[in-house]
């Protein structure tokens, strides 16, 4: 329990922590399983950030892992966690969000920001709000901030503005460039905060005009806060990385995602959260405003195929390249997104498309429970990879291709994409992510065989993932063949 020094802390500056709540095990039972199913790519600076993919909502997002992953749903409804955010809040309390931030080594600062109704950085829907409290309560909305791994001055620790939740800070929309704005100094957020806008909120807050303070965890203890209490983090100048994860709780009072009533499932951020639903943590629920569930609606056979297509999407498993990788391609496009209506493609023409194409659509009338099982039966039979194990390539094609210039590679790779969009060559942009082209994890290693059989170099399917733009896969690759040549 929060003792009474704490609660009056809490009060005065709208926080309070280090808290210590969490065991060992618990802690290490969240980290592995946030470390199976990511992974660590490289933008075209070099930088490495880390990627999550959300099995319920079925995008690539850091948020909302407690949907699908047991270990983080208990670790957010740990009974003596929720004991102490009951002193602080009363007795009934949703869980409705969660994020991880891993800031890597290199990372910058995440800027001063508050959140009351808008879980934005960007300009892109401000009619939207996130929640919708109750005119019969005060609104409230606490942050857990759990540390994975220690964090301090020197990695980014948290920061916050002593008793600014006293005081709602006005927003100003499209103030700053969006390379400035609030989350642009961690990469990884770049697409899920603010996408393709070019202009970014800021809010009229002035640290100087406050008593600002920095705050230390160790791995296992927790930061409890409003939203409302202005709050930043430092950048990351060491060489460790900073991991650690959020959960957030409400009233059952206050509407979330309210207009998803209407059948408008896409947030203000561009996420579909049509199968987002909140727990009941501790309390009751007499408003029944929310979706409200102890654990996702996936049956078993969608679960192990979430299951199996982690393995594919992380690589875990050793794909091999023969019509095997095809069936893969085929069962997850079936999958995702039914029967194909793309039009055939000209074989002569477009070779390369015109077997994918093939792939998908042999499976034409399948059920998506039938592909999910047929999907799960050949990855399950799939060896799995040894962590141990390099994912380096060697040179093992007997013809000598010559080392090839990142330009050279970037040239092929436009002329793929472009073919494979059936588009223009000069509508595809170098710096924009695979991702954002449409392109499945079963086409991005499609892609890595053809480019790898247009090398001659072995190349890891999973390169794909790891440097997601043409420019950052190219240089890449580049560098290895000098290497290896």
């Amino acid at each position: 329990m929060l003792n009474q020094d704490q609660v009056q802390h809490f009060q005065q500056k709208g926080w309070v922590g280090p808290v210590d709540i969490f065991a060992p095990a618990e802690i290490a039972a969240v980290k592995e399983c946030l470390e199976t199913n990511s992974r660590i790519i490289k933008e075209a600076d070099g930088q490495e950030i880390i990627t999550f993919y959300n099995n319920v909502l079925n995008l690539e997002t850091p948020r909302d892992h407690y949907l699908f992953h047991k270990p983080i749903a208990e670790l957010f409804k740990h009974p003596q966690l929720i004991q102490r955010l009951n002193q602080i809040a009363g007795e009934n309390l949703l869980l409705w969000y969660t994020n991880v931030f891993c800031k890597m080594p290199g990372q910058g600062e995440i800027k001063w920001h508050q959140a009351k109704e808008f879980y934005t950085s960007s300009d892109i829907d401000f009619a939207k709000k996130t929640l919708v409290y109750s005119q019969d309560e005060d609104p409230l909305n606490l942050t857990v901030w759990v540390a994975l791994e220690d964090a301090d001055l020197e990695n980014g620790c948290m920061r916050f503005a002593n008793g600014s939740h006293q005081q709602i800070f006005k927003i100003l929309k499209g103030s700053v460039p969006a390379s400035e704005g609030v989350f642009a100094g961690i990469s990884a957020h770049k697409t899920v905060w603010q996408k393709e806008q070019q202009y970014s909120l800021s809010y009229e807050f002035d640290e100087n005009d406050w008593e600002v303070e920095s705050v230390p965890v160790k791995a296992g203890q927790a930061i409890v806060f409003t939203e409302s209490t202005m709050h930043c983090s430092l950048p990351n100048h060491s060489n460790r990385r900073r991991l650690a994860i959020i959960g957030r709780y409400v009233r059952p009072s206050t509407q979330v995602y309210p207009y998803r009533w209407q059948g408008d499932f896409i947030d203000e951020n561009a996420h579909n959260i049509k199968r987002h639903f909140c727990i009941l943590v501790s309390g009751r629920d007499d408003y029944k405003h929310n979706l409200v569930r102890d654990e996702h609606d996936l049956d078993e056979t969608e679960v192990e195929f979430q299951l199996m297509s982690n393995l594919v999407r992380f690589g875990h498993v050793n794909i091999p390249e023969d019509k095997l990788q095809l069936e893969i391609y085929g069962l997850e496009k079936q999958v995702l997104e039914g029967d194909c209506q793309e039009e055939e493609p000209n074989p002569i023409l477009h070779p390369r498309k015109y077997i994918q194409w093939q792939a998908w659509n042999r499976y034409r009338g399948m059920s998506t429970t039938e592909a999910m099982k047929r999907y799960s039966q050949l990855v399950r039979s799939l060896p799995r990879k040894n962590p141990q194990d390099a994912s380096s390539r060697s040179n093992t094609s007997t013809v000598n291709k010559g080392v090839l210039k990142a330009a050279d590679i970037e040239s092929w790779l436009i002329s793929y994409l472009s073919e494979l969009l059936d588009t223009q060559p000069d509508e595809i942009e170098v710096k924009i992510p695979f991702q954002r082209y449409g392109l499945s994890s079963a086409e991005g290693t499609v892609l890595m065989g053809d480019l790898e059989a247009a090398t001659g170099y072995k190349l890891a399917p999973t390169l794909v993932y790891e440097y997601p733009t043409i420019e950052a896969l190219a240089q890449h690759i580049a560098e290895e063949m000098q290497v290896l040549a």
